[in-house]
């Protein structure tokens, strides 16, 4: 009788699990194509650390588009609720995308909510 309670116990996990997964991995999908072609042309318009003939050919094609929510770049702690960047650092959702060339050293994070981008080194 154990065995049994702990063979459908697994199973239920094992179900949990696979259903999660394939929830995120769906909405992460569906995000990258709602918002790729906006992120991109927020990554090309934005002017802080890249050259401007190289931005517009650097983010044209990027080699991976992310779906992250929040940001730790942010230096705010999980207990600062009433920090005015508290929903940014733990809330919003951002697509991080990273040219094909990684030698570059750049990465776009494009805040899904506000609509714009911040390109940095990393």
């Amino acid at each position: 009788m154990r065995l049994i309670v702990g063979t459908l116990a697994a199973l239920a996990l094992v179900k949990i699990y696979t259903q999660d997964e394939i929830y995120r991995t769906a909405t992460s999908k569906a995000l990258v194509e709602a918002y790729r072609s906006q992120a991109i042309a927020a990554c090309q318009a934005d002017r802080h650390n890249q050259q401007d003939a190289v931005a517009k050919i650097l983010w044209e094609k990027p080699g991976t588009i992310d779906v992250e929510i929040g940001r730790s770049d942010l230096g705010i702690r999980i207990w600062d609720t009433d920090h005015a960047l508290w929903e940014s650092a733990y809330l919003r959702p951002y697509l991080v995308l990273s040219p094909s060339d990684r030698r570059t050293g750049l990465k776009c994070t494009y805040d899904i909510t506000a609509g714009a981008a911040n390109v940095a080194r990393s």
